[in-house]
């Protein structure tokens, strides 16, 4: 089928999850979505481009939240991709929240126009049985129903929700009313429903006409559709005060379960949820004793395990259905039946406040990056590299005060009111609520060594003036660096 349509589609991708269930390469501040999983583009970036010989970029909408704004913006600034609309929660609150920014922020205009919604982690093998499935659901869309795909299912998984349908709303038996929804079961109520039949996956892919939409918030979720006037993208504060009222609850709990326009999409599409690093051991080919060995990682002898090494060599020998990931700054070794439950452990490295929960030694930035060396009380160490012909943007710090080494290449450094060129060797020093920029003028990287100190060294400690980035607020709000 053509990947065009008579039914023009608004595409919402939810990517604000923190993926932890794929730590340590996922970090509060470096989220799943943005991960190279599987092959050279992001999860995130692997979605868009699947959808864009469907949906235009000017009509996709990202939604994500604001302590993972930064590294989405980075992540579609990579690629050229401007053109899509960036919506930021100011916290995370769950998928129905998500979805309604989307949908308040797209205008009156927009009364009719169908949303499609995809979560930014999904893996698709079959791009055109997608594009049927998009078709369909967006004819049952149009005729007023929430439609959501069902994944037939290939094995009695335990990992999924399930649907099941009651009665066909399509001749051709391509479209469902949807009878129930199923939360995830144990073995054999997943294996009763593949020998019954008539039971799909829950895929968390939805379609709807806009105002169909926002009548199910009235009716099931009446406490968040009150809320939806105030949501506005040009006052940050307003909205994130209208959030701290709004319920956490998913899609799926607060409007699909209840209504009774519910339609489903069944659809066979190579689908996989790349939740955990036991999908992930799905995914790849595995040896000949079922093993999937990734990165600088040299295994013998070891049976159904997935062995992941981001840099350093990892040497195994004689594992049985375990899972080990290693990256620059953590190891996570765990049997592979308890993939899920690595968010729990994440949990609690969040509760005892380590810093490998929060993100990577080395954070990538849209001039550049920065490597965290030491840190300590009143301290903080960093490498900064600026790329050739980059800048950051003209800023100051309240807390914190910052001691800058040149250890190669020449900077141009603003302070104040003074601009001046530092070379290799040289050393400058910044006040505290001093305005500030380093640029790199040169054709090789501009590496510095950054001390900072001061009472309070977090990345959000910062005022922009003027960026090359787009990361201005109106109230020269506070931003990533």
């Amino acid at each position: 089928m053509s990947a065009t349509s008579s039914h023009p589609l608004f595409g919402v991708i939810l990517a604000g999850g923190s993926g932890s269930r794929f730590w340590p390469l996922s970090r509060t501040q470096y989220p799943k979505q943005i991960l190279r999983l599987l092959g050279s583009d992001s999860l995130l970036q692997t979605t868009i481009k699947r959808l864009l010989p469907r949906i235009p970029l000017e009509r996709l909408a990202v939604v994500t939240n604001a302590a993972q704004a930064e590294v989405i913006r980075l992540d579609l600034y990579r690629q050229g991709w401007q053109q899509i609309h960036l919506e930021v929660e100011p916290e995370g609150r769950n998928t129905a929240p998500a979805v309604a920014l989307a949908a308040a922020l797209m205008g009156p205009d927009a009364k009719r126009d169908i949303i499609a919604v995809f979560p930014a982690d999904h893996y698709i093998d079959d791009q055109e049985r997608f594009f049927e499935a998009l078709d369909r659901g967006a004819d049952l869309a149009e005729a007023g129903y929430l439609v959501t795909f069902g994944i037939t299912p290939t094995h009695p998984d335990t990992g999924y929700g399930y649907i099941k349908v009651g009665e066909p709303l399509q001749p051709d038996g391509l479209g469902f009313r949807a009878q129930s929804f199923i939360e995830k079961p144990d073995l054999e109520r997943a294996q009763a429903f593949l020998a019954e039949g008539g039971y799909y996956w829950n895929s968390g892919i939805f379609l709807f006409r806009r105002d169909v939409l926002l009548e199910a918030f009235d009716r099931h979720l009446p406490d968040l559709a009150a809320c939806l006037p105030l949501f506005s993208a040009a006052d940050p504060a307003a909205l994130a005060e209208v959030y701290q009222r709004l319920p956490d609850v998913s899609l799926d709990q607060g409007i699909m379960e209840k209504a009774d326009n519910v339609a489903v999409v069944p659809v066979d599409m190579g689908w996989r949820d790349v939740g955990s690093w036991g999908a992930l051991h799905e995914l790849f080919p595995q040896d000949e004793n079922g093993n999937v060995i990734l990165g600088r990682a040299l295994d013998l002898d070891s049976r159904n395990s997935l062995v992941f090494s981001q840099n350093r060599l990892v040497a195994t020998l004689g594992l049985q259905d375990l899972v080990v990931v290693s990256t620059a700054d953590a190891t996570l070794v765990c049997h592979r039946r308890r993939t899920q439950q690595v968010k729990d452990l994440v949990a609690e490295l969040s509760r005892q406040n380590y810093f490998e929960s929060v993100q990577h030694p080395t954070v990538k930035r849209p001039w550049g990056s920065y490597t965290v060396i030491d840190t300590g009380p009143g301290f903080q160490v960093k490498q900064v590299v600026v790329d050739p012909g980059k800048r950051l943007s003209l800023q100051l710090h309240e807390h914190r005060a910052e001691h800058w080494v040149v250890v190669q290449g020449k900077a141009l450094i603003t302070i104040g009111e003074e601009m001046r060129e530092v070379s290799t060797n040289e050393s400058v020093f910044v006040p505290l609520k001093t305005p500030h920029r380093l640029e790199n003028q040169g054709q090789e990287p501009l590496r510095i060594i950054e001390v900072q100190t001061g009472s309070y060294l977090g990345e959000d400690d910062i005022i922009r003036f003027a960026d090359d980035f787009g990361r201005v607020s109106e109230d020269g709000g506070h931003k990533t660096k």
